[in-house]
């Protein structure tokens, strides 16, 4: 049974706003075990980044923008890949169809035009901002001087893939066939962050643009 969390529109917005915590947890507890500040701790996640320059800024704008589009344009293929090449041929079209019943659906049941806006909104700058802050900022930057750049990077893409198939959440069926859709935008969002200077701005509009998209069409 799918579990849908847009049935009530408000509280789909309440839980979105939730994903706040994915900055604030992390920070309070990385700033008791290494005895700093949460405001710094927040800012080592990447929002202390400073521009070297206007065309800096622009070219990771761009580098967001042209991912984002990307994710959207592509997204499908990938899910494809992974839900009916792969898991389809592998497990059959039975274990697929169980698999989509026990997804976790955000999708909003008729909203009004005040809940679509305030739902886009906080998925562009609230989720977008507080996963790459999480995923990239927190994890992937306290791993890079304990593991190599790509070790981080996978597992950084595990913990996202698992965020949104949950264990215990979702059947075995479900985590199987959207697993791989997930871990392969980790992977992207985390090769962004890594090798352009751990800067969150491209991964953030890449992954809000996406989401935006997404909610739009």
């Amino acid at each position: 049974m799918v579990i849908n969390l847009g049935q009530n529109s408000w509280i789909l917005i309440l839980l979105t706003l939730l994903e706040i915590l994915l900055i604030l947890v992390p920070a309070f507890i990385s700033s008791k075990v290494e005895q700093t500040s949460i405001r710094q701790e927040i800012l080592e996640m990447g929002f202390d980044e400073k521009f070297q320059s206007y065309r800096d800024l622009s070219f990771k704008i761009f580098i967001g923008l042209l991912f984002g589009l990307a994710f959207y344009l592509f997204g499908g293929y990938i899910n494809y890949f992974f839900k009916i090449i792969l898991v389809e041929n592998l497990f059959g079209s039975e274990f697929v169809e169980q698999a989509q019943e026990g997804t976790i659906s955000t999708e909003p049941i008729d909203p009004d035009l005040l809940q679509i806006l305030i739902i886009l909104i906080l998925n562009v700058f609230i989720v977008a901002t507080c996963e790459e802050a999480f995923f990239r900022g927190f994890i992937l930057n306290k791993l890079q001087d304990k593991v190599s750049n790509w070790v981080a990077i996978l597992f950084s893409a595990i913990c996202f893939s698992f965020y949104h198939v949950p264990p215990f959440l979702v059947p075995i069926t479900t985590i199987l066939t959207f697993f791989g859709y997930y871990f392969v935008f980790g992977i992207i969002l985390g090769y962004i962050f890594k090798y352009l200077n751990a800067s969150l701005l491209p991964g953030i509009i890449a992954h809000a643009l996406f989401n935006g998209l997404l909610i739009i069409f």
